[in-house]
């Protein structure tokens, strides 16, 4: 009697573990997640304008700025500054080890279709699979393993590999935190409050006035580079964020690469 109390205490203690375990791993995916979604900030928190000129100071950039107002105030930028830039890209941003998000939409015979992705060039560590907000909808977001004219394999972690089709005029969104694609003319939105008659920043959105070209991107990030040709920044994190994923929200609902055999 006593043995059987015990392994019954025994597996509830693991039940409860187990439970706890998952989730942590929900929670997990869906904190990741929340970096995609699109908040409206509080106006009265928040400073718009323009980009009028942007003057380097050492790993300081100053930024002068057009306010919707008319107004021309400074904001200055460190690498502690959270800060995001977006931006509109070509289709030379969609490559191998570059990590990807997208929305898309799911058929009933459970192929993928999206139509907008979302490069992150900074890379990020995390991929996985999130329900939308219908059934046909799944949030994925991974690196790019293969791709083709047609549709692109992405690593989605512990799920597997899945096959995301391209839509016809599909198109491709940028997002980075390198100073180095500040210029003037974009739009900006500081997020934080007025202290002492000035605005103090504690985000910033750089919103890029031109699209940028992945050929002139990549070549500028080769120029840069002290050490001879290397790949970029986004790439090179996410070649080690492959190494190791993340918890998924959702079984994967991709079907198995097909492969093909080289004629």
């Amino acid at each position: 009697m006593m043995l059987r109390s015990h392994n019954l205490r025994q597996a509830m203690r693991y039940s409860a573990m187990t439970a706890g375990l998952v989730a942590l791993a929900l929670l997990a995916a869906e904190s990741a997640f929340a970096q995609n979604k699109t908040t409206k900030p509080d106006p009265a928190n928040t400073l718009a304008g323009k980009i009028k000129s942007v003057e380097k100071m050492g790993r300081t950039l100053v930024l002068s700025i057009e306010t919707e107002d008319g107004e021309t105030v400074e904001q200055l930028l460190t690498t502690r500054t959270p800060l995001v830039i977006k931006g509109d890209g070509d289709s030379g941003f969609l490559r191998r080890g570059a990590v990807v998000y997208t929305k898309a939409y799911q058929t009933k015979d459970k192929k993928l279709f999206g139509k907008e992705f979302k490069v992150y060039l900074d890379g990020s560590r995390f991929r996985g699979v999130k329900k939308g907000k219908t059934d046909e909808v799944l949030e994925v977001m991974g690196v790019i393993t293969q791709l083709d004219k047609e549709q692109m394999a992405i690593n989605i972690g512990r799920g597997g590999p899945g096959i995301v089709q391209l839509e016809e005029g599909y198109q491709v969104k940028i997002e980075s935190a390198n100073h180095a694609l500040i210029v003037p003319g974009a739009g900006v939105v500081l997020t934080g409050r007025p202290t002492r008659g000035r605005f103090k920043a504690t985000g910033v959105e750089v919103n890029l006035e031109n699209p940028l070209t992945a050929e002139k991107y990549f070549a500028a990030q080769e120029k840069g580079s002290k050490r001879g040709r290397r790949r970029s920044r986004g790439s090179s994190t996410a070649s080690k964020s492959d190494k190791k994923s993340e918890g998924d929200s959702v079984v994967n609902p991709f079907a198995e690469i097909d492969k093909k055999k080289d004629k």
